[in-house]
């Protein structure tokens, strides 16, 4: 891994490396965040863990790691080409390209080192990247240029995932709140209370000004977020906070309900909330969806009555369906979800992040080995810790798997992050964060063999000045609306072009909650018609004549152009000129148009005619050599006939007209028990055809115990010539 080296992306195996991330104690980085340890607020507040992995206590390990980011990330503003300098230890394919750079540089110990940067979530021309603080606002109108608008840092703690849709900004807040804490712990100016824990929801009608809405739900605590945990016992508070949030809007009912995963390993099912779009200060939690499994992470594909959502946590990963069309309360509605299967897969034990394909086809799942902070992609690593798994999403089943391409060392955490699928039409692609190996982009239009077709892997992060190895690396990378985007535990945000025939023609949308895919729809690899009235036509030398031609596609067509302008009349004879169409999907076809071109002065015409011809002469019969009997062997024999055909079609066929012992030569009463080889159509004709030999090849197959009887074995056969278009 060193500087920049450009080549071709390394072979990847049809092996599965899967490891997407299920904090101990619902933390995401417990190496991160000094800020929580000096706030005495939570930490110690985790009485339970995700499954395979310890408690920690304020006084955990991670203590003293750290130590600056190189001076490059916090000079990268006024470099004269920041973005080479934020990736310029990274490792990359020739067909990605980094072309910009939003620097939010974090030192990986002492002051600060607790607000490192985390999701990712998209609105109109912004970016908006979640923080251990808050949040910012990026300006990516000019995604070569991307202009920190906001930089929220008015709350004290969480991993800060974000969800944007519409004027709505919800932040989760995954943790109680201990009594130490809540003299400390606040969002937008307020203190939460003792035992908080759930969202915010900010106003972001004007985005670069975002406003925290009151939407407590606890009078005592005055001006605060929604609260649904009642790990802190107290009456009438379902939920168990949020660790991460999804959207699933309904416009059409004008809510916005969002699928929690909670912040507890005891937790085993999924929040549902339901916010009003016109008034967010309505928001409440309104069910438990049982998934036999903690929610880390949820990821829905809407598609009306066959909308999905995956509960991915603990050792495995669940699977539910709903309907948006009817009534949201209802059975199988969105507020009550049913679970439709639930799937173990040991030694999986932190269940992370999902991502459907958008034919709803195969689901892609990843889970977090050592919960984000290890080197599990290793080469001497564990198979299970590197697997990507394609899954159907109908049944659970394997459909393929995927190992971590490229291994790393032993000082990098790396693990199968964040990632989304490509909303294309043609292919099925997967952009991945992956912690300290970087960013991967992978073809699974076959789930069965996926291929990592773009990588970008930074180098180690520095020492520590006490020699430790930092936790950093790629949070999270998402497509969104033709571009990259990768969102840098301790870089900041930096955006990456690809060059693929099919991405560069992926759909754009107006948000993106990278774990929303919304519509669905079939892969495309139909290229479009195109046809002409110049087709067949004849014109006179000389004459100018447009080329005039339409194309048609269902998916749309995004071009149609003709190689000519107008046709080519200068010389007499048969001309051509070719269509070339692409569709929306990206698949492209080629039509030719044929025409003439006459003499502008006509002198009469001469002819003749022809006879209806069908003849078909035989060459010499075929005979095959002397059988052997004993022997296991496969006789040929060849004759070469004569076909002369007028007509527009002709077929040349052999048959056996016996009516006993049919398609088996005999002899006299004798028959041998393996049939002849050779009988059926020999050959066929589109057009008329002189004096053609086609060559006509039987084959007589003998078995080592076939019994033989002394004499001739023969057989008569019919040879046909015939035609349905004389």
């Amino acid at each position: 891994m060193g500087r920049i080296l450009r080549g071709a992306v390394a072979g990847a195996s049809t092996v599965a490396a899967l490891a997407l991330f299920a904090p101990p104690s619902a933390i995401a980085h417990p190496c991160a965040n000094s800020q929580r340890v000096e706030a005495s607020s939570f930490l110690s507040l985790h009485s339970s863990s995700w499954a395979g992995y310890p408690t920690f206590s304020n006084e955990h390990e991670c203590d003293g790691e750290g130590g600056a980011v190189q001076n490059q990330f916090e000079n990268a503003r006024a470099a004269a080409d920041p973005v080479q300098d934020a990736v310029s230890t990274f490792t990359y394919s020739e067909n990605m390209t980094p072309i910009g750079y939003s620097a939010r540089s974090v030192p990986t110990s002492g002051t600060g080192s607790g607000a490192i940067n985390s999701d990712l979530a998209f609105k109109g021309n912004y970016a908006i990247q979640g923080t251990y603080t808050g949040f910012r606002v990026i300006d990516i109108s000019d995604p070569a240029n991307p202009v920190q608008k906001v930089n929220y840092t008015g709350c004290t703690t969480g991993q800060g995932d974000i969800v944007v849709h519409g004027n709505i900004l919800v932040r989760s807040w995954d943790s109680p709140v201990s009594a130490g804490g809540a003299a400390t712990q606040s969002c937008g100016g307020t203190l939460v209370g003792q035992g908080f824990e759930g969202i915010h929801i900010f106003d972001i009608s004007d985005p670069e000004n975002p406003v925290m809405v009151d939407v407590g739900n606890d009078p005592s605590d005055g001006k605060q977020g929604l609260r649904f945990s009642d790990r802190d016992n107290r009456p009438n508070v379902p939920g168990c906070g949020s660790h991460t949030a999804t959207a699933v809007p309904d416009e059409a009912r004008g809510y916005l309900y969002l699928y929690n995963g909670g912040s507890d390993s005891d937790c085993t099912w999924m929040d549902v909330i339901k916010i009003k779009l016109s008034d967010p200060t309505d928001a409440k939690h309104v069910n438990k969806a049982m998934a036999g499994r903690e929610c880390h992470d949820n990821t829905v594909l809407l598609n009306g009555a066959n909308s999905y959502a995956t509960c991915a946590g603990g050792n495995g990963i669940s699977m539910f369906k709903f309907d948006t069309t009817i009534d949201p309360t209802a059975p199988g509605g969105t507020e009550n979800p049913t679970l439709l299967w639930s799937r173990a897969m040991p030694p999986i034990n932190i269940g992370h992040s999902a991502a459907f394909s958008y034919d709803g086809k195969t689901v892609v799942f990843g889970w977090e080995p050592g919960g984000g902070t290890s080197a599990q992609c290793q080469a001497s690593s564990s198979v299970t810790a590197r697997t990507l798994y394609f899954l159907d999403p109908q049944t659970g089943a394997t459909q393929g798997t995927l190992l971590h391409p490229r291994p790393q060392l032993s000082t990098e955490n790396c693990t199968w992050h964040n990632f989304n699928t490509v909303p294309t039409q043609r292919g099925n692609y997967l952009v991945s964060g992956n912690y300290q190996s970087g960013i991967y982009v992978i073809n699974y239009t076959n789930p069965a063999a996926p291929e990592v077709i773009a990588y970008a892997d930074p180098a180690p992060l520095p020492k520590t000045p006490t020699g430790g190895d930092p936790d950093g690396g790629d949070w999270s990378t998402y497509w969104y609306n033709g571009k990259i985007y990768e969102s840098d535990i301790y870089r900041g945000m930096m955006v990456w072009d690809l060059d693929n025939f099919d991405t560069d023609r992926a759909k754009t949308v107006t948000y993106s909650n990278p774990q929303t895919q919304i519509g669905s729809y079939e892969q495309d690899f139909t290229g479009p018609t195109a046809s002409s009235t110049n087709e067949g036509a004849g014109y006179k030398q000389g004459s100018t004549v447009p080329a005039a031609f339409t194309c048609a596609d269902p998916a749309g067509v995004q071009s149609c152009t003709a190689s000519v302008t107008n046709l080519d009349t200068a010389s007499i004879g048969r001309h051509s000129y070719t269509v070339t169409a692409v569709d929306n999907a990206g698949n492209q076809s080629m039509t030719t148009v044929n025409y003439m071109v006459n003499s502008t002065d006509v002198a009469g015409s001469a002819g003749g005619t022809v006879a209806a011809t069908l003849s078909l002469s035989m060459g010499t019969a075929p005979a095959f050599a002397p059988f052997v009997p004993g022997v296991a062997q496969e006789y040929t024999a060849s004759t070469t006939p004569t076909v002369t055909s007028t007509a527009g079609d002709a077929t040349l066929s052999v048959t056996d007209p016996s009516t006993t012992n049919k398609g088996h030569l005999v002899n006299g009463s004798f028959v041998l028990p393996q049939p002849l080889q050779g009988l059926g159509t020999v050959k066929t004709y589109t057009g008329p055809v002189s004096n053609d030999k086609p060559t006509i090849t039987f084959k007589q197959a003998i078995g080592a115990n076939d019994a033989l009887r002394t004499g001739t074995y023969s057989k008569t056969l019919t040879f046909t010539l015939s035609t349905t278009n004389p």
